[in-house]
């Protein structure tokens, strides 16, 4: 073989070996950018007189929302509990302690940190209706609550 055969053989060979040219419609599109994923909690209240449980529950579900927590509907693998127990307790003057114990658990079970609130109220004002107290002890209670979950963490873009 000649030089100029052996020169041509090479070029040829280098040629071949090389990847095709990429086509602007050949290009992979672009992935979207992670984006970030809200930690769920499932919000349950015990103990609470007149309509206190499911006010209380409310109440802090939609102040986790405006932070950027979801409600679960119920508990599941990456879902994260918040419980309150409610506990009244007669005090003087014609008044009662309300205290509220809030606990975070992860969705493993383990007890991530709790949120306590004690508050002096009329006697009886709690017996029918919370309102505007449920609305006062979740706005209380939904930083610290917020804290002791996890950041949000970026999550991997769905496949389509």
């Amino acid at each position: 073989m000649s030089i100029r055969g052996a020169i041509a053989l090479f070029c040829a060979l280098i040629f071949v070996s090389l990847p095709p040219p990429a086509l602007a419609a050949d290009k992979e599109p672009q992935k979207p950018a992670a984006v970030k994923e809200a930690a769920l909690a499932y919000i349950s209240v015990t103990g609470a007189s007149g309509d206190g449980e499911q006010a209380l529950s409310s109440a802090l579900a939609k102040r986790l929302t405006v932070a950027g927590v979801k409600q679960a509907t119920a508990l599941a693998d990456n879902v994260y509990s918040v419980e309150g127990i409610v506990k009244l307790v007669t005090a003087k003057g014609g008044r009662q302690a309300v205290r509220i114990d809030w606990t975070v658990f992860a969705p493993d079970g383990m007890t991530l940190g709790g949120v306590s609130q004690t508050k002096l109220v009329r006697k009886g004002s709690l017996d029918k209706k919370w309102g505007a107290a449920a609305d006062a002890a979740a706005r209380a209670a939904a930083n610290a609550i917020v804290k002791l979950l996890p950041p949000l963490s970026p999550t991997a873009p769905k496949a389509p």
